[in-house]
């Protein structure tokens, strides 16, 4: 069985990985490592397993991923969340020296305050932090990369500081999912807990834009009580001014039943896209 994972192994992705592994134990499981999110999402097979980062703490959504989960058959069930931090290393004796400099495309937006004190270095964007890293590696003098923390401690390079996120306490949360459409229905298995939590995604699409669409949408889920912890507005690329909205939403077990009549009331005038619904 594979668990396939943004790649190589020390990236964040590898360590949430990990992490999932050690909170929910899989015999016979093996991270398979990929170089782009889209490499990941092909990778997962029937019985397998995939992982992509959603949701930073300091640069928000990550939108490669909500892209690519808005045309997925894909059912979520589970999250895991792991703090990041970052390090910068250089062919270099000091700042000043830094001609080029190689950042994960996420990770650019979580260290603006590092870069803004290196206006003359060419930014060269990454697929993942250890792309990073292994381009540094095969450098020349002049080049420096942003990598995970971890790495300062593993690798050796003439210059290195360490802490240079905008801030320390940052985190990134990933989605674990199955290869398979998530129903609108009630999954089988029984609750033990129904005071427990419960976390579902989807989308919701309207036919058309009109005025207030937004508002009847979140109608729905005000009158039931439900609580909606994410929206975002997602173009659908079929016409200007037709978006779907990425929705997020938390409540009890014993919520469940009414979170899906809720949504199965829904489709009779929306599209709805489900992402899958877990315990937390």
């Amino acid at each position: 069985m594979k668990f396939s994972v943004l790649g190589p192994a020390g990236t964040f992705a590898d360590a949430a990985a990990q992490k999932y592994l050690a909170l929910h134990p899989i015999k016979n499981i093996e991270i398979d490592y990929h170089n782009t999110f889209d490499q990941v999402y092909q990778a997962v097979t029937p019985d397998g397993l995939g992982l992509l980062p959603v949701e930073n703490q300091l640069d928000g959504f990550v939108l490669a991923t909500l892209q690519r989960l808005q045309a997925a058959d894909i059912t979520e069930i589970g999250e895991v969340t792991v703090p990041v931090n970052f390090g910068l290393a250089g062919k270099v004796n000091n700042l000043n020296e830094i001609k080029r400099i190689y950042v994960q495309f996420k990770t650019e937006g979580q260290c603006q305050k590092l870069l803004a004190q290196l206006p003359n270095a060419q930014i060269i964007t990454t697929s993942s932090n250890m792309i990073s890293v292994e381009k540094l590696r095969a450098g020349q003098a002049g080049d420096a990369a942003i990598m995970p923390q971890s790495q300062l401690a593993v690798e050796s390079f003439p210059f290195t500081m360490a802490n240079v996120a905008d801030q320390t306490d940052n985190n990134t949360r990933f989605i674990i999912f199955k290869k398979q459409p998530a129903e609108l229905k009630v999954p089988a298995q029984p609750v033990k807990d129904k005071t427990a939590s419960f976390k579902s995604a989807l989308f919701i699409t309207p036919p058309t834009e009109e005025v207030g669409v937004l508002y009847k949408i979140l109608s729905y889920f005000a009158k039931t009580h439900l609580n909606l912890v994410t929206i975002m507005s997602m173009p659908t690329r079929q016409k200007i001014g037709i978006y779907s909205f990425y929705i997020e939403i938390s409540g009890t077990l014993e919520q469940r039943n009414t979170l899906f009549e809720t949504l199965q009331r829904m489709a009779d005038v929306y599209t709805i896209h489900p992402l899958g619904i877990y315990a937390l």
